[in-house]
């Protein structure tokens, strides 16, 4: 059977993908540093069926490299959602992070964790998740929380789930509060534009928030409640973990932002320094004269990701845009968009 030149070529690029993947399937397991049957996995599912499996890999940051003692870094960046707005397929950050702390804690040679967070926060139930894990995490091991350039509302809540809180002195904190935001389009629509909207609903408060309509005073109330809700279970567990007294806190938890430096003077944070403070400090904390700090990292494993890898990163450049859902949100964000 003569096969065409045509053919022929997709059977080489095929062929290519192929190798290419295995290739780097391979690689990703020899990186790994640990035997295949205790290599922690980062698994994907979607619509029911496993989609693949990642390994985090661990790439050397500092302290002693020939040290069989780890610490391992884990940095939360950006906002602290599991959103997974994106044209491609991507799971959630707030499930990434919390792959990653679930390798550290099954790492036999992880006696400590520091978390480098530089987030203005993210809506309250995605904090509230990954703030358990990492509470939970710090009953088992040494958890550090080094603050970075902002660590605020949320950012801060999580933060507070550590054993020890470690802030630059001019780092960006506090935001203790909650916010909802919403809407109002009806002047536009119908003086600018001409547009009435109708509803037909169920109920009184069915459309509650709605762009198109003001709100009423008992929806106000409503609302309030919620924000107010969540506000003191933000307060309560600062009050737990900090050990301080709601009563004290009550005053500093207005939604103000502080430096690291009046941070420590309020007792929000422990220590005020940067990377080399908070290994010191996590090291004896876990109990060990030498350590390597490692970071975990996801090593593209499929030609999509290579191909669409960085957009995936930045879900901004994806995301569609769209009225402001009115969600509860432990952030810190000014400007046009939260």
């Amino acid at each position: 059977m003569k096969i065409s030149k045509r053919r022929m070529a997709w059977l080489v690029i095929i062929l290519i993908i192929v190798a290419g993947i295995g290739l780097n399937t391979l690689k990703a397991r020899k990186g790994a540093g640990v035997k295949s049957s205790s290599i922690q996995k980062s698994v994907e599912i979607l619509g029911g069926i496993d989609t693949g499996r990642r390994y985090y890999r661990q790439r050397f940051v500092a302290g002693d490299e020939g040290a069989q003692d780890k610490i391992a870094l884990i940095n939360i960046e950006g906002e602290i959602t599991n959103s997974r707005s994106s044209v491609f397929y991507r799971r959630g950050m707030v499930d990434e992070w919390i792959d990653q702390l679930k390798q550290a804690e099954r790492d036999e040679n992880v006696k400590a964790i520091i978390l480098n967070i530089n987030s203005p926060g993210g809506p309250v139930i995605d904090a509230d998740i990954l703030y358990m894990k990492i509470r939970d995490l710090a009953k088992k091991k040494v958890v550090v929380a080094l603050l970075d350039r902002v660590a605020a509302s949320g950012g801060y809540y999580v933060a507070c789930a550590a054993n020890k809180i470690i802030s630059h002195p001019l780092t960006l904190t506090g935001s203790i509060g909650v916010v909802m935001d919403y809407i109002n389009l009806q002047g536009l629509l119908e003086k600018k534009l001409g547009v009435k909207m109708g509803v037909i609903k169920s109920g009184r408060y069915k459309d509650i928030g709605s762009p198109f309509r003001p709100m009423d005073t008992s929806e106000r109330k409503m609302l309030q409640e919620l924000v107010d809700a969540a506000h003191r279970r933000f307060v309560e567990n600062i009050s737990t973990s900090r050990r301080i007294p709601v009563k004290k806190l009550a005053p500093i938890c207005d939604g103000r932002i502080y430096s690291g430096e009046q941070a420590k003077e309020l007792g929000l944070v422990d220590e005020l320094g940067t990377l080399d403070e908070a290994i010191e400090i996590a090291r004896n904390l876990s109990g060990i004269k030498r350590a390597k700090v490692v970071e975990y990292y996801t090593p593209p494993l499929r030609l999509i990701d290579y191909i669409f890898g960085k957009m995936q990163e930045n879900t901004k450049l994806t995301e569609i845009p769209r009225i402001p859902e009115p969600v509860l949100k432990y952030i810190w964000q000014p400007g046009m968009e939260r």
